[in-house]
């Protein structure tokens, strides 16, 4: 799967634009995944989305379950390229979005926006998948 176009960021302690207790979409506890958590649920919240560590990188993109399921976005990593820096870095797959009204075809991690050098809005590729093996050659 290759997608282009504009990214936001999502998850952790400061995402007010999902719930307290705002769910994953194919992870549903920490022991999945423990990698992409705060060691604590932060506090007046219950939802994974707000646990999520915001330095750790991962991504959400409207996956389609038929090609890309959720096991195997659990194996992979997905390499997100900033089209205007041309920073590049593996993600993990965390989530599913962003909504369609937004526009957006990605949205990442605040740690991975802050890295690629990018803001909201700005536009990536998203290239998934990318074997875990490849980590040391990117």
């Amino acid at each position: 799967m290759k997608v282009e176009g504009r990214v936001s960021w999502f998850g952790g302690p400061n995402d007010e634009g999902v719930d307290p207790d705002e769910a994953l979409a194919f992870i549903y506890s920490v022991e999945e995944a423990p990698h992409l958590f705060l060691p604590e649920q932060p506090e007046g919240t219950t939802g994974l989305a707000r646990r999520l560590d915001p330095q750790v990188f991962y991504v959400a993109c409207r996956w389609d379950y038929d090609i890309t399921p959720p096991e195997m976005l659990k194996a992979h990593y997905a390499l997100v390229t900033a089209r205007g820096t041309g920073a590049r870095r593996l993600a993990y797959p965390a989530d599913w979005g962003p909504h369609e009204d937004t526009g957006r075809v990605a949205d990442v991690s605040p740690g991975l926006l802050e890295e690629l050098g990018i803001t909201t809005d700005d536009e990536v590729t998203v290239i998934f998948p990318i074997a875990r093996e490849m980590e040391d050659e990117l």
